[in-house]
């Protein structure tokens, strides 16, 4: 019997995390437009570390390299849970891109994946949860949340602009949004910050 597990009901957090200056930038050609169909993410199932993280922001924001990073966690009543937090690291656009829609005016991509270490961490996390679906015990919905860690190297609105996290799967169809359209001062508000810190060789 197939398992199922889609991240339709998966509780999502994201919020914009401590930032430090040092930026790597890692802008994208434009992508190409994706079929209208769109399926969600079996979390039992498909592969999460080869899942790619494509942040749709304005072209003023910068990634801040080795900062942001994906929580990914899954507990199963009486079995106890799995938690993974895995740092995001540049993706390769090549195996994703018709999957992604071009990004809109004064937008980038930014694309995000994960290292070896931290694919074989949600892999395992997938292989625990999913044999012990395979006897009928059904895990509670799995959490996910982000920490992007961006900075921006002009002086931005929060309440303006405006960020979206998309998920990307290699020959997957295309996978809903993480984050859609979301304000930089809601993302901003958990950790207490009013705005984003210059980018290194900007001054603001």
């Amino acid at each position: 019997m197939a398992l199922v597990g889609r991240l339709v009901g998966m509780v999502v957090v994201g919020m914009l995390a401590g930032l430090v200056a040092g930026c790597s930038s890692l802008g994208l050609p434009s992508a190409a437009k994706a079929p209208s169909q769109q399926e969600g993410l079996d979390y039992l199932n498909d592969d999460l570390g080869a899942l790619v993280l494509a942040f749709d922001v304005p072209e003023t924001l910068e990634p801040v390299d080795g900062v942001s990073q994906l929580t990914f966690m899954v507990a199963i009543d009486g079995q106890g849970e799995r938690r993974v937090v895995a740092k995001l690291t540049p993706a390769d656009a090549s195996e994703i891109a018709d999957t992604l829609p071009p990004p809109g005016d004064g937008r980038t991509y930014y694309l995000l994946g994960f290292a070896d270490a931290d694919k074989a961490k949600l892999r395992e996390a997938q292989s625990w949860a999913r044999s012990i679906a395979q006897t009928g015990v059904a895990p509670e919905t799995p959490v996910m949340s982000i920490a992007p860690g961006f900075c921006s190297a002009v002086p931005v609105d929060p309440k303006a602009t405006r960020i979206s996290v998309l998920l990307a799967l290699p020959g997957h169809a295309p996978l809903p949004p993480l984050l859609r359209n979301q304000t930089l001062a809601t993302l901003l508000a958990p950790s207490g910050a009013s705005t984003l810190p210059a980018c290194a060789g900007h001054s603001g």
